[in-house]
């Protein structure tokens, strides 16, 4: 949970090309969590700021009715490149960064404890920030980027609106990755369906001209296409999501 927690938190400093310095935690635990367990949630939050170098700047405990954790990253960005959600213009490719829809596979084979699928809930209990992939868009002067915490449909239409655009969502590439269609042939899944709805992949998403894409994927491994940018159709999606299916939310059954 622990080192989950700093993953997601500094996700999206790596979405703002902006370096992990320092964490602050406010932890709540209720009267019957053991120390032990506190314990446990501090070495995992240990373990993600070393991996990334930043330390723990402060915070504070205190008695919850629940387990409650609260973060906040602090990072230094670049001066010369501020990315954003609005970015985004007609003609663009919508890119991600990585596979998208196989934390959602983890969470549902939690849920119907099938523990046999041990990489798909990896990739939900453990994701990683992707600095790695910022560092190449910030190369390419990749300036229209947020991170996929929502699920392709939503995070998508945020960069629509935010731009003023609408865009054409294409899940077809990111739903033959062979993990995520054996998965959901097992469980009786669709895997575009999975793909639009997702949550907490934590891949990056962003736009950028078509013939720069093709220079990116050469340097990120596993990048995709995932849509297209075009004029405002007064919609920020030009089709609405298979059976009415939504964005992920989180804390939702």
């Amino acid at each position: 949970v622990g080192e989950k927690a700093v993953e997601v938190t500094f996700s999206d400093l790596a979405a703002a090309y902006a370096r992990p310095a320092a964490l602050f935690v406010n932890l709540g635990l209720p009267k019957d969590m053991t120390v032990q367990a506190a314990q446990a949630i501090y070495k995992g939050i240990g373990v993600a700021l070393d991996r990334h170098g930043a330390g723990l700047g402060g915070g504070n405990v205190s008695r919850a009715e629940v387990v409650t954790l609260d973060l906040v990253g602090i990072g230094e960005g670049m001066a010369e490149l501020s990315p954003s959600r609005s970015g985004a213009r007609p003609g663009d490719i919508l890119g991600a960064t990585g596979p998208l829809g196989i934390a959602r596979c983890g969470l549902i084979a939690l849920r119907r404890r099938d523990l046999s699928w041990g990489w798909q809930i990896d990739r939900f209990r453990f994701p990683r920030a992707r600095f790695d992939a910022a560092a190449v868009l910030a190369d390419h002067k990749i300036g229209c980027v947020m991170d996929i915490s929502d699920g392709l449909y939503g995070d998508a239409s945020h960069i629509a609106r935010a731009s003023g655009i609408t865009i054409d969502l294409d899940p077809s590439e990111a739903a033959r990755h062979p993990r995520l269609r054996a998965f959901c042939h097992s469980h009786g899944l669709d895997p575009e369906s999975l793909v639009i709805q997702g949550g907490e992949d934590y891949e990056l998403l962003f736009t950028c001209p078509e013939g720069r894409f093709d220079s990116l994927r050469s340097q990120i491994p596993g990048l995709i296409r995932v849509g297209r940018c075009r004029r405002n159709m007064g919609r920020p999606l030009s089709t609405p999501p298979p059976d009415g299916l939504a964005s992920f939310q989180h804390g939702a059954s």
